[in-house]
């Protein structure tokens, strides 16, 4: 035991010299939150995301057909339900309820009563546009009507998906690139000859990089905190231990890389290959709903995505472990399959097979 933890010592040692990886993991990540905090601070998207329900009529498809065409509107089309429960979710910015032609009734406009300063600016835009279709001499009312919705600003939103990609360069770079360098360094040829098993070093490696991770995303939280005022409405212990599987499904994937790269370099050119794609494609930056719909089968196998999920799930939405049970799955699974790729592919030195 003392041993295991004397090398669990040596790898944040080595973590904490090597300034590159610092970089990647801690100083690039909270760059972003600093940035698009400041882009943002409006407190919510400045994205007009329109619902459209109620009866089908001239007058709603007039409204709806100079909404798509304005490019200030994304427009969704469902039942008055659904629509709601997506403004209850936070999926639209308002919802406009037609009544059928030559009624008396109203046009609906509902908001939510959280949306802030952004919110006030859909509703304001929705009530014009639908003003301009249906004319001065109309008679047509449009009634504003607030409901309940979450209380999150774009910085809540944003910072788990900043977790998620911290801790997918620390996991997948920062594991792949180092691990290939103890190969290139004979480092592990040397462990191998030694009473200390191979097991353990690796075991020690995941054990230091997990603790890395969790400090690393308690800064990170900690800035949300103190700059832009982050909410967290989860529970603390289910947080940590989400973050602690979505950085063992990285770390696997990092192994995964390391046992079949010849080098370091190939294994930062794989590394960036594969951590790329996820970095624009998982919702860290803005929500997968606004992607081509044909992208969908790349995003459904892409780690980030679950993890992303998983953490807003808990941090923004403050539901518990029965939410995210799918993502939870898919992550062990994932951490299952690069773990037993990288052993079955691991090589002791950098001779090629």
């Amino acid at each position: 035991m003392q041993s295991f933890l004397a090398m669990v010592v040596a790898n944040l040692k080595m973590t904490v010299r090597n300034r590159q990886a610092i970089f990647w993991n801690l100083a690039f990540p909270a760059i972003f939150i600093l940035i698009f905090g400041a882009v943002f601070d409006s407190g919510g998207l400045d994205e007009f995301t329109v619902g459209i329900a109620g009866a089908d009529s001239e007058f709603r498809a007039s409204v709806t057909a100079v909404m798509e065409a304005s490019g200030i509107f994304e427009v969704h089309e469902g039942s008055e339900a659904d629509e709601l429960d997506a403004l209850g979710d936070d999926d639209r910015a308002v919802v406009l309820v037609f009544p059928e032609d030559g009624s008396n009734a109203p046009v609906l406009l509902y908001s939510s009563s959280s949306g802030g300063p952004t919110g006030q600016i859909a509703v304001t835009a929705t009530r014009s546009y639908v003003a301009e279709v249906a004319g001065a001499s109309s008679g047509i009312r449009i009634e504003s009507q607030e409901v309940e919705t979450l209380d999150a600003s774009y910085i809540d939103w944003f910072i788990p998906g900043i977790l998620g990609m911290s801790l997918m360069n620390s996991g997948i770079i920062g594991i792949a690139t180092a691990f290939v360098s103890y190969r290139e360094k004979g480092i592990l040829r040397r462990i191998k000859v030694t009473p200390f098993p191979l097991w353990k070093f690796i075991l020690a490696r995941i054990a230091a990089a997990l603790v890395v991770a969790l400090v690393t995303s308690a800064i990170l939280i900690g800035i949300g905190l103190l700059v832009w005022d982050l909410t967290v409405k989860g529970n603390p212990l289910l947080i940590v231990f989400v973050l602690m599987l979505v950085a063992m499904a990285m770390l696997a994937i990092g192994y995964a890389i390391a046992a079949i790269a010849r080098n370091t370099e190939t294994a930062a050119s794989y590394a960036n290959l594969v951590t790329f794609p996820m970095m624009f494609l998982s919702g860290v930056f803005f929500p997968i709903g606004a992607l081509p719909g044909w992208l969908e089968p790349i995003i459904n196998l892409m780690p980030l995505k679950y993890a992303v999920d998983a953490l807003r799930e808990v941090m923004l939405y403050g539901n518990g472990i029965a939410a995210i049970g799918q993502d939870l799955l898919i992550l062990l699974a994932v951490f299952a399959v690069a773990m037993l790729f990288a052993v079955r592919f691991f090589r002791w030195d950098a001779t090629p097979r």
